[in-house]
């Protein structure tokens, strides 16, 4: 079952008009970023300050990568668990550790093999196709925006219809009334209908640290008040509305020193963009080296019009 680009409800999602005005591009993020605090989603998203790398967001970062690994298969039985965790070693994500000990490092790995070791434990038996991985989409909107993302896993279910999957490395599973008002899922919700023309028969977060996956019928998303949401944000950001929201995630924001709800005090920002800034160079230098060793080989072997025919 492959994705259909036309959409399925465009009565409710229209089509943005080709009015050469810009168009306005949000995701779940970003939308749940403003709607956390307004002046958050300007230092992020407009202003592009750097945050720092984080323990936590690399573990993360580096379980989904594994997983999409696994589940992306063309075959319904599931690989061995070995595959699994050859996966989580070569897409390990240890830009998060860098301010941390090594010991630290290894002990968020080996945490990474016993969360992965269960999953695979848990779907050893269960042999299916997926319909999709990292599925991108894009929903349009009337007046100029744009939702966009990209879906864990879309799989089938029961009588011909899909299920959606989103994985999450929370420690603790959420409640069947947090998921059915998971905005994230609502989105998806719309973007498997506007993909493959139909409505998901049910939508699930999978949180595979403690193993649990929490599912709902579609049903029981309400999609419209999603859209309302979304279309409240972006007449904020058009607006710009851009005023802090202050609350205890304050504590762990990356831009509580330029933030005027706190008078400085927080993470130095302008540290941090000095330490991606040299990171970046350094890998500029790295890949303008090889691409050179590259140049030089198509050059040699196939000529200088094969190296034009690229620009």
């Amino acid at each position: 079952m492959t994705p259909r680009p036309a959409p399925a409800t465009a009565d409710l999602l229209g089509t943005s008009p080709d009015d050469g005005g810009p168009t306005l591009r949000l995701s779940f993020s970003r939308v749940d970023t403003y709607r956390q605090c307004p002046l958050k989603y300007r230092y992020r998203y407009v202003d592009g300050l750097p945050e720092r790398p984080s323990p936590h967001l690399s573990f993360g970062s580096s379980i989904h990568r594994a997983l999409e690994a696994f589940w992306d298969r063309k075959l319904p039985d599931p690989p061995p668990l070995q595959t699994l965790l050859d996966a989580l070693y070569d897409g390990w994500d240890s830009s998060g550790f860098a301010e941390v000990e090594r010991d630290e490092q290894v002990r968020y790995y080996h945490h990474a093999r016993d969360v992965l070791a269960a999953h695979h434990h848990r779907f050893a038996d269960v042999a299916l196709t997926p319909v999709a991985v990292e599925q991108w989409f894009r929903l349009p909107l009337p007046d100029g925006l744009e939702v966009v993302g990209a879906i864990d896993l879309v799989e089938p279910a029961e009588g011909g219809g899909l299920g959606v999957v989103d994985w999450k490395t929370n420690r603790r599973a959420k409640s069947r009334e947090e998921v059915a008002s998971s905005l994230q899922l609502a989105i998806y919700a719309l973007a498997v209908e506007h993909l493959w023309g139909q409505p998901p028969a049910w939508v699930a977060l999978d949180f595979v640290v403690p193993g649990v996956r929490v599912t709902v019928p579609r049903e029981a998303i309400d999609t419209d008040a999603a859209v309302t949401a979304i279309r409240e944000v972006a007449a904020a950001v058009r607006g710009e509305a851009f005023a802090p929201r202050p609350s205890p995630l304050c504590d762990w924001c990356d831009f509580r020193a330029e933030c005027p709800a706190f008078a400085g005090e927080g993470p130095d920002v302008a540290g941090t963009a000095l330490t991606e800034l040299r990171r970046l160079r350094r890998r500029q230098a790295r890949d303008a080296e090889r691409a050179a060793t590259l140049e030089r080989v198509v050059r040699e072997r196939l000529g200088e019009q094969a190296l034009a025919e690229l620009d």
